[in-house]
């Protein structure tokens, strides 16, 4: 893997653990962006071993389903969750909309769930 991969893939993981300490210390909206934005991190760390890269979100999510979605390297349904989670996201960031606990739980083990999807594909 290559030393940006590995870079991003530390950048995943690390928002990963913020999102479960944010759930823990009460923080659930909190959490939902930081698994977001784990889940982010981790597509674009898979699309760096594909030496592609996007400016944006959107940019990102486009690549990585023409890259891993489209070609059967990675789950279709995890990957429209995963991009689900943008709005969820976007509206917790910006517009202060609360994310329940549950809420925060169910996007934080997706997070999970999708993090070690990429990496699966990575590794074939």
């Amino acid at each position: 893997m290559s030393p940006r991969s590995e870079e991003l893939l530390g950048g995943a993981r690390d928002r990963l653990g913020a999102a479960r300490a944010a759930i823990a210390s009460g923080f659930p909206s909190a959490a939902a962006s930081s698994a977001y934005y784990s889940m982010l991190y981790a597509a674009r760390a898979a699309l760096s071993e594909e030496d592609r890269n996007a400016k944006t979100h959107s940019g990102t999510w486009g690549l990585f389903q023409e890259a891993f979605v489209a070609t059967r390297r990675f789950p279709e349904e995890l990957f429209a969750d995963a991009r689900r989670t943008q709005r969820l996201r976007e509206a917790a960031d910006y517009d202060a909309v609360e994310v329940s606990r549950e809420e925060a739980e169910q996007i934080v083990a997706l997070a999970d769930r999708f993090l070690a999807a990429v990496v699966a594909a990575i590794d074939r």
